[in-house]
């Protein structure tokens, strides 16, 4: 069986869910009033997780990355934290997108003080903890945007920060950048219990699903699940999914010198050179 075959093949076995076309989807949060569709395809997610993960002891640390960016990872994170808190589930939510991140935006918390200052060895864990209130989990933002974001979320210091959050929670929940685009997704994958795979219809191509399956495996990530996102219920997504021929330019807009991702003014750059310089020799 050709690599080709055996990634069809495990795209076929392993789509977990799909859910409802919303229009302007990647901007909805789940609320007491959410259309009862969107509610209940997230719990269908919610319970694929659980039965993914039914043998697992202790907390559950899951990825949710893309192939791509725009592909509504974000908003899946949260909506399935908020899906998870509902159950009573101990939740936290980690924006560990340090070049793009959103989850402060769109669940409007702080962003002063986060995950990139914890990495750097500016903060604790305790103060940068954040609870939400209105959902019922704790959020944990990106922090100020560093110079190095994949030797930080590599290093010593992330594995630290997983092993102690597991002692206060059920389910880590990790917003991460899309694999074809950066590393980053990768490097966190070995602190993990496993990885969800975002999927838009009528966005995400066939060859970039391959090729961040294969990025996935080569790093011997553990592929919980494809959740499609912009699926009109009506249509059978499998005869749709095979067809698709959009094309993309992606590499520069997600990468270093892009506007917005400039890591100028901020006067604690050198800092975080210097901690990742620590952070390389904390691996040797």
């Amino acid at each position: 069986m050709t690599d080709n075959t055996k990634i069809e093949n495990k795209i076929d076995n392993k789509v977990e869910q799909t859910t409802t076309n919303i229009r302007n989807y990647s901007k909805v949060i789940l609320k007491k009033d959410s259309d009862f569709a969107i509610v209940e395809s997230y719990k269908s997610t919610r319970t694929n997780i659980e039965y993914a993960l039914n043998t697992e002891e202790g907390c559950k640390k899951i990825i949710f990355t893309s192939a791509m960016p725009a592909e509504g990872k974000s908003t899946s994170c949260i909506n399935l934290a908020i899906t998870f808190a509902l159950t009573g589930e101990r939740v936290l939510l980690i924006d560990g997108d340090l070049r793009k991140p959103k989850i402060h935006r769109n669940l409007n918390l702080e962003n002063k003080t986060g995950f990139s200052n914890y990495l750097a060895g500016f903060a604790s864990l305790d103060e940068i903890i954040q609870h939400d209130k209105e959902h019922g989990f704790d959020v944990i933002s990106s922090g100020q945007i560093p110079p190095n974001p994949s030797e930080l979320l590599s290093s010593a210091k992330m594995k630290s920060a997983m092993e102690e959050l597991s002692q206060k929670y059920d389910y880590i929940f990790v917003d991460a950048p899309p694999v074809n685009i950066v590393s980053d997704a990768v490097s966190m994958s070995k602190f993990v219990t496993g990885v969800v795979v975002i999927v838009k219809e009528n966005f995400t191509t066939h060859d970039a699903l391959k090729k961040c399956i294969s990025s996935l495996e080569f790093a011997n990530a553990r592929i919980l699940g494809f959740m499609l996102n912009g699926v009109v219920a009506s249509e059978g997504y499998y005869s749709k999914y095979y067809k698709y021929k959009y094309k993309y330019k992606y590499g520069y807009k997600y990468g270093y010198g892009s506007k917005g991702y400039g890591y100028g003014g901020y006067k604690y750059a050198y800092k975080y050179a210097e901690a990742a310089k620590n952070a390389e020799e904390d691996k040797k």
